[in-house]
């Protein structure tokens, strides 16, 4: 049971401002790797501080005198800067950073501008017009601990460092969250993985490998972060692998032939048996639990060519045969709709207080590929939810391939969405059960959305291409607390690139520089981000 619950949830503040105080651990078995929640006034309350005005650029000091403070007590911080400040690093000691500043210009999901390290470390680079930087944490430590940190400018090629007065935690305190889960669309979006552990006839003579020794590090220290996090589960909304399978450009043979639809059938299924049961295996020897939904890739990749409709029974057959059958072939998920989506689509509850549904928002058949849930998959959507509102769930979520609101950030995508938008019949539905977030991916960039009392966030993308994002939840009570991580992975085509059924295949080398870092923060409480900053602050 968290402490001292009651005051971590949504407390008054002075005349118009308000503050969400909330607290998140990167391990739940290790006190000082606690991560720290949200805790922010209206934006022009915390712009408007002037009892330091006078201080000299790159002053730091705390907002208020307190020489006392317990653990999960809001905090806060200000940095004076002057014009052409290029860089503010503040480092807290026994504090968490909790929102990227809004005088901090938001990374993207490629240009890294501001973001939070670790947890105690902010790297601004400051809008054109700032002069103040604020910066809000939550002290977290024991008893007797010293809360302190230091600001260091770069201003014109020249650093200058200031300290921030130490403070005393008087009451030690640890806060964990009810719930943890991790969500990373489009994780990998490639066909990584070792061709001598798969039904295929490849040999070094036919093609290069699907994978390197880079790629596996890589991978490694993504996946590595992940498993500290210690999620309930991992939400993946598609686009598991690149799927183009059933094809061989370039003749190598290594599935097999591929001239007929039987021949191609069967190249697709010894590719399934070569990919995805090394993509689940990352996961699970990492003790990480996946939740994979379809994607447009799981078909085959759109556009969808008659020989990929012919072949869309078994790219679902392969799917299921690893994320949702047995080894007997009993489902795996008890809570699933009848049929065409019978083997695609399941929902379940981590907790008693956390519904989650994955949908297969594709729907193939000979005349073409609909996007859009079949009328069997929509009833029982309707009766999972209507559950879930029946014995007062406290959170709903769902994911489904595609974003249902548009339009949203894309990059390198083809850009499907759900038809219909915020009028389709699924919206509607989500809207009428009050669920409270909707992932998606296939964009392969962020956005956060707010309509009707739901909250959409698209992100996640190509591995190999350094796009790579997870959102981490934490749930606490009734709000819970978002934070994307991103990772600085670098490619290059140095040396020949990995083999792929189609298409040139992917970069020759991969690498992740530094360590992941934060780039967006939110609260999301009663269908709505409060306090959003970063790359999560929402679009319209």
């Amino acid at each position: 049971m968290l402490p001292d619950r009651a005051r971590l949830r949504l407390l008054s503040a002075a005349a118009t401002a308000s503050a969400l105080a909330l607290g998140a651990c990167a391990s739940p078995d290790s006190a000082d790797a606690d991560r720290a929640g949200d805790t922010r006034e209206a934006q022009g309350a915390s712009l408007a501080i002037t009892a330091a005005a006078a201080a000299a650029p790159g002053d730091a000091s705390w907002t208020d005198g307190r020489p006392l403070v317990n653990s999960l007590d809001p905090v806060r911080a200000r940095v004076d800067i002057a014009a052409g400040t290029e860089q503010l690093v503040v480092r807290l000691q026994h504090a968490q950073v909790t929102a990227i500043p809004q005088a901090c210009l938001p990374s993207t999901v490629t240009r890294r501008r501001s973001d939070i390290v670790g947890a105690a470390t902010l790297q601004c680079q400051p809008r054109p017009d700032a002069r103040v930087v604020t910066i809000d944490a939550l002290a977290i430590g024991e008893t007797g601990d010293r809360l302190t940190g230091t600001a260091t400018v770069v201003r014109d090629g020249r650093t200058s460092t200031s300290s921030l007065p130490a403070r005393t935690i008087a009451l030690g305190r640890a806060l964990r969250p009810d719930t943890r889960l991790v969500s990373s669309p489009d994780f990998l979006n490639g066909d990584v993985g070792d061709l001598r552990e798969g039904p295929s006839s490849w040999t070094p003579r036919r093609s290069t490998n699907s994978t390197n020794a880079a790629y596996e590090r890589t991978l490694a220290k993504v996946l590595d972060d992940w498993a500290s996090l210690r999620p309930l589960a991992v939400l993946v909304a598609g686009d598991l692998v690149d799927g183009r399978w059933g094809y061989d450009d370039h003749d190598t043979g290594n599935f097999g032939p591929v001239e007929t639809i039987p021949q191609a059938r069967r190249a697709l299924r010894r590719a399934a048996r070569t990919y995805y049961p090394q993509w689940k295996a990352r996961f699970t020897e990492r003790g990480l639990f996946p939740v994979p939904a379809p994607g447009d890739h799981e078909y085959g990749d759109n556009p969808w060519s008659r020989k990929k409709l012919a072949l869309a029974g078994a790219f679902k057959s392969e799917y299921a045969r690893t994320f949702t059958r047995d080894a007997e072939g009993r489902p795996v998920f008890a809570d699933h709709p009848e049929g065409p989506a019978a083997t695609t689509a399941y929902a379940g509850r981590p907790t008693p207080d956390v519904q989650v549904v994955s949908l297969d928002v594709f729907s193939p058949s000979p005349r073409g590929m609909r996007i859009g849930l079949d009328p069997q998959q929509f009833e029982w959507l309707r009766g999972v939810l209507a559950r879930a509102k029946r014995d007062r769930v406290e959170w709903i979520l769902v994911q489904g391939h595609t974003p249902i609101i548009w339009p949203v950030a894309s990059r390198g995508s083809s850009r499907l969405h759900y038809p219909g938008g915020t009028s389709s019949r699924l919206w509607k539905l989500l809207r009428r059960y009050d669920v409270d977030l909707y992932l998606a991916g296939e964009v392969h960039d962020t956005t956060a959305v707010e309509r009707d009392g739901v909250v959409q966030i698209s992100h996640g993308g190509i591995f190999q291409f350094g796009l790579t994002t997870a959102l981490v939840i934490d749930f606490y009570g009734p709000a819970a607390y978002l934070t994307l991580r991103d990772y600085d992975i670098r490619h290059s085509d140095v040396g020949p690139r990995l083999w792929e059924t189609r298409r040139e295949g992917m970069p020759a080398q991969l690498r992740m520089v530094g360590t992941p870092f934060t780039i967006g923060t939110a609260i999301l409480q009663n269908g709505r981000l409060v306090a959003p900053s970063g790359i999560l602050q929402p679009r319209g």
